[in-house]
């Protein structure tokens, strides 16, 4: 079983290993050792305590163990991350964050998501509904470059179309309510 909850401070250091792990032996297929080393240095586990604030923060526990984590922006409209625990691809983690991600966003009144997904997420993203805006670069913090695509999908309701709308740029985003989302592995 696959259970996504809402983070707590107690997850930050699991957060901080699942984020670099998920850049250094996964993201690591696409991007440069620069690159990498970059990306990897960007969440230390103190930095999460605004973040556990300002977003939508979810973390998926497969065997008591945290196997990936999420972010959503509802102010931007964006899914800021979706990271799995190398050892926990393809199992089922990031499919049900991104799921959770979405109940929070149409619970929020919110009905198209975008995101910047690195080369190495396009896949992911696609079989889950999303489509393609664009080739860009996203700029890190540390102002390193990591070219990625923009993607966006509008969220399920019978009363609309299918296809998104071009979502805003960043703003400041707004916590949603606790969500607990039990999904069962496939």
């Amino acid at each position: 079983m696959i259970a996504v909850r809402k983070a707590s401070q107690s997850d930050r250091q699991a957060v901080w290993s699942v984020h670099v792990r998920a850049i250094r032996e996964t993201c690591s297929r696409s991007y440069t050792p620069e690159q990498v080393i970059a990306w990897s240095r960007l969440l230390p586990p103190d930095s999460s305590i605004q973040v556990l604030q300002d977003r939508e923060f979810l973390v998926a526990e497969k065997h008591g163990v945290i196997a990936g984590f999420g972010l959503l922006n509802q102010g931007s409209e964006e899914v800021e991350a979706v990271y799995v625990r190398p050892d926990h691809l393809r199992g089922g983690v990031g499919r049900a964050i991104l799921e959770a991600l979405e109940r929070v966003a149409q619970q929020g009144g919110l009905d198209t998501l975008w995101l910047f997904a690195t080369l190495n997420a396009v896949p992911f993203y696609l079989a889950a509904g999303y489509i393609v805006q664009h080739d860009t670069q996203h700029c890190l913090p540390n102002g390193m470059e990591l070219p990625c695509v923009r993607m966006a999908k509008r969220l399920p309701s019978e009363s609309r179309a299918a296809q998104p709308r071009q979502a805003p740029d960043r703003g400041k985003g707004a916590a949603a309510g606790n969500t607990y989302v039990v999904t069962s592995d496939r």
